[in-house]
C-alpha cells in the first residue's frame, strides 16, 4: 500500500523516543505541511504568460507576426486587479465603471470588429491585440465591457483568412493571461483553440497553445474546460523533432498546466508520460522545469501516478537532475522524487537502485533553499522505514552522518525534517546499525 510520507511504524517507540510528542498530531502536522509546500510550489510552477508586442505592425498593414516575431522567452505575470470601471452595465465577474476618455476610438474599433468587411475586422483585431500589450487590467475590462470576446472567438474559425485567426488568438491569449480568464473559457473559444492545434500553420498552431495554457493555468473549472473538449492529444500532436526551442517551451509549458490537478479518467497517461520522459532530458531550463512539474501532478493527480512515471523510465534522469545546478529545476525533480518514496516498497527500491541516497549525501552537503533539503530529508526518511539493507545503503553513503550535521547546524524546519530520518533508521536498524 502506497504511505504518503512515512513514519515509523511502532509509535509506542516514537513517543518513548520524544516524551511527550503526540503521535497523531505530529503526522497531521508534518503531512499539512507537506501539502503547503505542493501548494506553494504549484504556484511556483503554475502560471499565465502573456504575449507581448514584439515589433510596432502598422494598423492598415495588419501583418501576422512571422515565426522571428516569436518571443524567445515569455515574460507574463498575471494582471493586477482592475481599476477605473465603466458606468456600462458590467458584464458578469466584471468591475464597474471606466472614464469616458478611456472609451475614446473603442467604440470604432468594436463597429470594425462587428462589421462584416474582412479588412476592417482584421484591422481591428491588430487595434484591439496592440491595446492588451501595455497590461492592465482596466484595458482588459474595457475590451470585455465592449462584448467582442464572442466575436473574437467566431474569427478563429476563419480558416480562409488565418491572418485574422492568429490575431484573433493573440488578443485570446492575452486576455486569458488576466484576471477573466474564465469569460474566454465560457465565450466558446476553447473548442475552436483546440481545432486549431491541427492547423497547417505553424505559427497559428502556437498560439492556439499559448492560449489553452493560460486557460488551463486558472481555475480547476477553466483546466477542465481544454481537457473536456479532448486537448490532450492534438497538443501532444505539436511535439515535432523540427520544433524552435521557443514552440517547444510553451508546448511543454501548457501540457504542465493541464496535467495539474485530477486529471480524468478518459485521458491517457501514457502518451502523455511518453513525451515528458523525454523532455527531461532537454538541455534547456524551462523545458526541463516544466517537465519535471508535469510528472510532479502526474504523481499527484493520478491513480497509480508513481507507478505511470516509473513505467516511463523517469526516474534515471530524475535522480541526475539531482546534481543540476539551478534550483528551479532542483525544486520539480525533487518533488517528483520525494513522491516516488511515498510509495509501496517496490517503488521505493527503484530510487535506492539508482543510487539516490549518494546523490542526496552530496546535495545536503551544498548550499541549496531550505525547501529543497527539507525535501531530501523526506526522501531519506521514507527510505529508512523499508528494510535494513536500505537501512544500511543510507549509512554506507554516509547520509546519516550529514543528517547528524544538519541536526546540529541546520535551521528549525530541516532539523526537524532530519531528525525524523535518523529516526526511522534508528527504529528499523540492527542493533550494528544504531551503533
Amino acid at each position: 500500500m502506497p504511505r504518503a510520507p512515512r513514519r515509523p511504524s511502532e509509535e509506542a517507540r516514537l513517543a518513548a523516543y520524544k516524551p511527550g510528542v503526540d503521535v497523531a498530531r505530529s503526522r497531521r502536522r508534518r503531512e499539512d505541511r507537506l501539502l503547503a509546500v505542493r501548494r506553494t510550489n504549484r504556484d511556483a510552477g503554475l502560471f499565465k504568460r502573456r504575449r507581448d508586442e514584439p515589433t510596432p505592425i502598422p494598423a492598415a498593414r495588419a501583418a501576422a507576426p512571422s515565426q522571428a516575431d516569436v518571443p524567445d522567452e515569455t515574460t507574463s505575470q498575471p494582471s493586477s486587479g482592475p481599476s477605473s470601471p465603466p458606468s456600462s452595465p458590467p458584464a458578469e465577474g466584471v468591475p464597474p465603471t471606466t472614464t469616458d476618455s478611456e472609451l475614446e476610438g473603442l467604440s470604432e474599433m468594436v463597429e470594425k470588429v462587428w462589421s462584416d468587411d474582412t479588412t476592417s475586422q482584421l484591422e481591428a483585431t491588430v487595434q484591439f491585440r496592440k491595446l492588451l500589450s501595455d497590461e492592465k487590467n482596466s484595458t482588459v475590462i474595457k475590451i470585455i465591457r465592449a462584448d467582442v470576446l464572442p466575436r473574437f472567438s467566431d474569427f478563429l474559425s476563419r480558416y480562409e483568412h488565418p491572418q485574422l485567426q492568429m490575431e484573433a488568438a493573440w488578443v485570446l491569449t492575452n486576455i486569458a493571461a488576466s484576471d477573466y480568464t474564465l469569460l474566454v473559457a465560457e465565450c466558446g473559444a476553447v473548442p475552436r483553440l483546440v481545432k486549431l492545434l491541427g492547423s497547417a500553420n505553424a505559427n497559428i498552431r502556437h498560439q492556439a497553445t499559448w492560449a489553452l495554457g493560460n486557460i488551463a493555468a486558472e481555475v480547476p473549472t477553466c483546466r477542465e474546460i481544454v481537457l473536456d473538449h479532448g486537448s490532450v492529444t492534438p497538443l501532444l500532436a505539436q511535439f515535432r523533432e523540427d520544433m524552435k526551442v521557443p514552440v517547444l517551451r510553451t508546448a511543454t509549458w501548457a501540457l504542465s498546466n493541464l496535467c495539474f490537478g485530477k486529471l480524468p479518467a478518459e485521458v491517457q497517461v501514457k502518451p502523455i508520460l511518453e513525451i515528458v520522459s523525454q523532455l527531461i532530458h532537454s538541455v534547456d531550463e524551462k523545458i526541463l522545469a516544466d517537465a519535471c512539474w508535469a510528472l510532479c501532478y502526474v504523481c499527484d493527480g493520478v491513480s497509480d501516478g508513481i507507478q505511470h512515471v516509473l513505467d516511463a523510465g523517469a526516474c534515471p534522469q530524475l535522480v541526475n537532475l539531482l546534481m543540476h545546478a539551478s534550483a528551479n529545476i532542483l525544486l520539480p525533480a525533487i518533488m517528483v522524487l520525494a513522491r516516488i518514496s511515498s510509495g509501496h516498497d517496490a517503488q521505493v527500491q527503484v530510487l535506492v537502485e539508482n543510487d539516490i541516497l549518494n546523490y542526496l549525501a552530496r546535495l545536503l552537503a551544498r548550499s541549496y533553499p531550505k525547501s529543497i533539503k527539507k525535501q531530501a530529508c523526506l526522501i531519506i526518511s521514507n527510505i529508512a522505514t523499508g528494510s535494513k539493507d536500505n537501512i544500511q545503503a543510507a549509512i554506507d553513503a554516509d547520509v546519516i552522518s550529514t543528517l547528524i550535521f544538519l541536526l546540529k547546524t541546520s535551521e528549525k524546519d530541516i532539523k526537524v525534517e532530519a531528525a525524523w530520518a535518523i529516526s526511522n533508521a534508528a527504529s528499523g536498524g540492527s542493533s550494528d546499525q544504531i551503533q
